[in-house]
């Protein structure tokens, strides 16, 4: 279970972002250059971590598997519950968006959260999902580095490409209506996000 990982790191997680403040600040912009002209009302964060993305946008409740990371979202303001993606402990229809931001990629089964996200999204609610893609310099550089760290967070990512994201996006009654994309390498982004909206059943 991936997420055991993010147990014994969550102070050191945390301070990546300070210490990678242009980057973060990168993905910060590109994911609230989608969700900015959007009307909002309660909003989920899945793999919230440390709400370094909740608590900046305004997304009011973040969940995690990891118990840790709770601990310092919800210092930053966040309304935090422990749960698994797979299986949200959430009724239908209670929330006007989900975000999932790098977190697809340590998921046992990715299909069962997207359709888990599109349950407790009310009709037309939006979806918001961030990856780095696995054929980006970066998803490749993380994924050789996994082969070797065996045991550290790297090794346990499965990251997806483009094609692969939309494909689940869609498989999970999404209907992808935008996309942004930062940190190009080689003239490919290591960081996209994609907006989806849940038309409801």
């Amino acid at each position: 279970m991936s997420w055991r990982a993010f147990e014994r790191i969550a102070e050191k997680y945390d301070e990546w972002y300070d210490e990678n403040r242009d980057i973060y600040e990168a993905e910060l912009s590109c994911l609230r250059s989608l969700m900015s002209m959007r009307e909002r009302g309660p909003c989920l964060e899945v793999g919230v971590g440390t709400g370094r993305f909740a608590a900046p946008l305004r997304v009011e409740f973040g969940l995690d598997a990891a118990f840790s990371p709770l601990l310092i979202a919800k210092k930053r303001g966040v309304q935090v519950v422990q749960g698994r993606a797979e299986s949200l402990p959430f009724r239908d229809s209670s929330f006007r968006c989900v975000t999932m931001v790098v977190t697809l990629c340590f998921l046992e089964d990715k299909s069962a959260a997207l359709r888990e996200a599109a349950r407790v999204l009310r009709r037309r609610g939006r979806l918001y999902i961030c990856v780095i893609p696995s054929d980006s310099p970066l998803g490749k550089r993380y994924t050789k580095r996994g082969e070797y760290e065996s045991g550290s967070i790297y090794s346990l990512a499965r990251f997806v490409s483009r094609g692969e994201l939309l494909a689940l996006i869609g498989e999970s009654g999404f209907l992808p209506m935008g996309e942004c994309h930062t940190l190009i390498e080689e003239g490919v982004p290591n960081f996209l996000c994609m907006e989806a909206v849940y038309p409801g059943g």
